[in-house]
């Protein structure tokens, strides 16, 4: 009997105790990246920063944070049910003396077994307690909890489209800095290519020393262009490599040219939405609406709570230190608890002051944001416009850069021209392709801004390059 008791009780406690070593499931860690190539498109980036970014995960967490308060909050509700073990060992008592050897009433051997009188004590019980009124504090405190729960959803959303927007900016920002490297080594290679061309003629006595020196001079000076475009290039990379959490030494090839393909732009099918339903609004909505349950449940403390519970208990007052099981007693308890808070120092007069102020607050914080988004999808419409004008001026210019160029070299050769003619049109042309690469990709982040500000995909169609507009749109036709 007792080893069968000892074995009950174990299984109990061992039931009731956490299991050691479990863990909630972590999100997934970037894997480790090898030392291959990893070859990137747009899309690519966007997705791996998603799905390995710390911001992302970040936010993911605060989600489950949140679905922890619901959960919180909804037990307020269900019947709590607690059950307990007592061991109790007496060691004096007025009643020591009962039941010694000049004892003939049977007194003592009466309270040997009863808790007055009993060495050994053992107590197992099972209560459970159920709230049934509390004046609406638990309703307002699940409705509170939902609210910061459809919040927190909101700026999960929220942080993610700024991951997707620091992923594509960073990205694009990389392959202009690429695209500015190889336009500034092209320029390197022109200079020098040149400078050989003169060596030749002075070598054959056609050009002067003064021809020469500024062809070296020329070239020289395209060096520390090619440095520090190779490490804006460097640097690029790794603002790329951390927004996606890939290793600082991992290479990288990025697939996704900076030019739109076929010679086709994007441009807006129909205006842009105003950003009303923003989840960045939505979060906003839903706090105040979280504020104004709390200030309801804190209101709700002036009122009675009204519970009900109930006792299961087993006791048993062995002789020796272990009961068996048939000296055990039952006991079943019942009650109900109605508990008024008539003075508390004024207390709840200060929750629901701090309450009606925090909801004032939230209500103050979500026009200031409704009047933040409506400014930032103005702003980016204006900026969409701006760098579609802008890249409208670019059209061509690289191309005709390009053909001054080539005419120079042509007419210095035949010593038509000089050579600062020469230096001039690739000045020209290189300004010319980093002012092109510049207003593809500032017409790019324009458009991914656009649709960040307003948080809906903006409907876009395709236009020839040359039919785009220098002019900017009037406020009629925005």
């Amino acid at each position: 009997m007792k080893t069968r008791f000892a074995a009950l009780l174990l299984a109990t406690l061992a039931t009731a105790a956490p299991v050691a070593g479990t863990a909630a499931p972590e999100a997934p860690a970037a894997p480790h990246m090898p030392t291959d190539t990893l070859r990137l498109t747009l899309d690519d980036a966007v997705a791996r920063a998603v799905q390995y970014g710390d911001e992302a995960r970040v936010a993911r967490a605060g989600v489950n944070v949140a679905e922890g308060q619901v959960r919180e909050a909804f037990a307020a509700a269900l019947p709590q049910i607690t059950g307990s073990v007592t061991y109790n060992r007496k060691f004096d008592s007025i009643f020591r003396n009962l039941g010694g050897s000049g004892d003939t009433t049977g007194i003592g051997s009466l309270f040997a077994s009863t808790p007055f009188g009993a060495v050994h004590g053992w107590t197992a019980d099972v209560t459970a307690t159920q709230l049934l009124w509390s004046g609406g504090r638990v309703g307002a405190g699940l409705s509170a909890a939902k609210a910061v729960r459809r919040a927190s959803l909101a700026d999960r959303d929220e942080t993610i489209a700024d991951v997707r927007l620091n992923a594509r900016t960073a990205y694009l920002e990389a392959a202009y800095a690429a695209e500015v490297q190889r336009i500034a080594e092209e320029g390197l290679e022109q200079s020098r290519a040149h400078l050989k061309q003169v060596q030749l003629f002075r070598a054959q006595g056609s050009r002067s020393e003064y021809d020469l020196l500024q062809a070296q001079v020329d070239a020289a000076n395209q060096e520390p262009a090619v440095v520090a475009a190779r490490n804006a290039a460097a640097l690029a990379l790794l603002d790329l490599r951390r927004a996606l959490n890939l290793p600082l030494t991992q290479p990288l090839a990025l697939v996704t040219p900076l030019a739109f393909e076929g010679g086709k732009v994007p441009v807006l099918a129909k205006p842009a939405p105003d950003g009303h339903d923003r989840e960045a609004i939505v979060s906003a909505d839903a706090m105040v609406r979280a504020r104004r349950e709390a200030l309801r449940a804190e209101k709700a403390g002036r009122w009675p709570q009204l519970s009900a519970s109930a006792t299961l208990s087993h006791q048993a007052y062995p002789q020796e230190w272990w009961p068996e099981r048939r000296q055990f007693t039952r006991a079943v308890d019942g009650s109900l608890k109605l508990e008024w808070p008539l003075f508390q120092g004024f207390r709840t007069f200060g929750t629901v002051q701090r309450a009606t102020a925090e909801l004032r607050r939230a209500e103050a914080q979500r026009e200031q944001v409704r009047e933040g988004v409506a400014l930032q999808v103005e702003q980016a419409k204006q900026e969409v416009w701006r760098t579609q004008a802008t890249l409208a001026a670019r059209r061509g210019t690289a191309a005709l850069a390009r053909r001054a160029h080539h005419l120079a070299g042509v007419r210095w050769q035949n010593g038509l021209s000089t050579q600062l003619e020469v230096s001039d049109a690739r000045l020209q042309l290189q300004t010319a392709e980093v002012n092109e690469a510049a207003a593809f990709k500032d017409y790019r982040l324009a458009l991914l801004r656009l649709e960040r500000v307003t948080g809906h995909e903006l409907a876009l169609e395709l236009t020839n390059l040359d039919d785009l507009s220098t002019n900017l749109p009037t406020d009629g036709d925005r």
